[in-house]
């Protein structure tokens, strides 16, 4: 599977995407991805981005995973960068997915709005989006925001980007079984994150995904 991922900080810190790679190689499913970021930068910047032109024009992409920003998020302007993208990705025959990031740790009231535009967009256009912003909704019930988010209440921790790298593992592949973590090399076990934590975050990922995509 030949992934691109486009999106801001919430899709390069921590190698996120390298872990989606390292999830689908645990399970047979071999993987070559590709990495367009920027801090800050909407999903409007990339529609117009000559580098990500061109790699989803020509690079024969299987995925195309987008993410807009989370500070500042506008939903017309996520709209409008998200169909912008969706239409390249469709021309070139490349299934086009979203990737939701999550609110502020201190502006939590705003997932909702975000949650809704995602979900919005995605009944309307046919495609499915990974809900990470409300996996971290779920995890947060029980653990502490400093699970999660780094000092800045921005960005993610090592867990926090592992949770949005299951959240995505389950919406490219379509999976509607839990995996058990220790039945596979699971990255998120490897890296020294706790398996009883790892298989937490699969499970709410898991549910979530089939919550919001069916």
């Amino acid at each position: 599977m030949k992934l691109l991922f486009i999106g801001n900080s919430h899709t390069y810190y921590n190698a996120m995407p390298d872990t989606v790679h390292r999830l689908l190689e645990a399970t047979g499913q071999k993987s070559h991805v590709t990495m367009l970021s920027a801090g800050g930068k909407s999903l409007t910047y990339h529609a117009s981005d000559p580098a990500a032109l061109f790699n989803i024009r020509c690079g024969k992409y299987d995925a195309v995973i987008a993410q807009d920003r989370a500070s500042g998020f506008d939903a017309a302007s996520f709209r409008d960068g998200a169909k912008a993208l969706k239409e390249l990705a469709d021309k070139a025959l490349s299934r086009f997915f979203l990737y939701m990031p999550w609110a502020a740790r201190d502006n939590r009231a705003a997932q909702a709005p975000m949650t809704e535009a995602y979900h919005g967009f995605c009944r309307a256009n046919g495609c499915s989006f990974a809900p990470a912003g409300e996996v971290f909704s779920r995890l947060l019930l029980t653990q502490s925001p400093d699970l999660l988010y780094r000092e800045d209440g921005n960005h993610a921790t090592p867990v926090g980007s592992y949770a949005a790298a299951v959240s995505i593992f389950y919406v490219i592949t379509g999976r509607k079984r839990i995996l058990r973590v220790e039945e596979i090399e699971d990255p998120g076990v490897r890296q020294g994150i706790p398996a009883e934590l790892c298989q937490r975050i699969h499970t709410e990922a898991c549910h979530m995904a089939r919550l919001y995509n069916g």
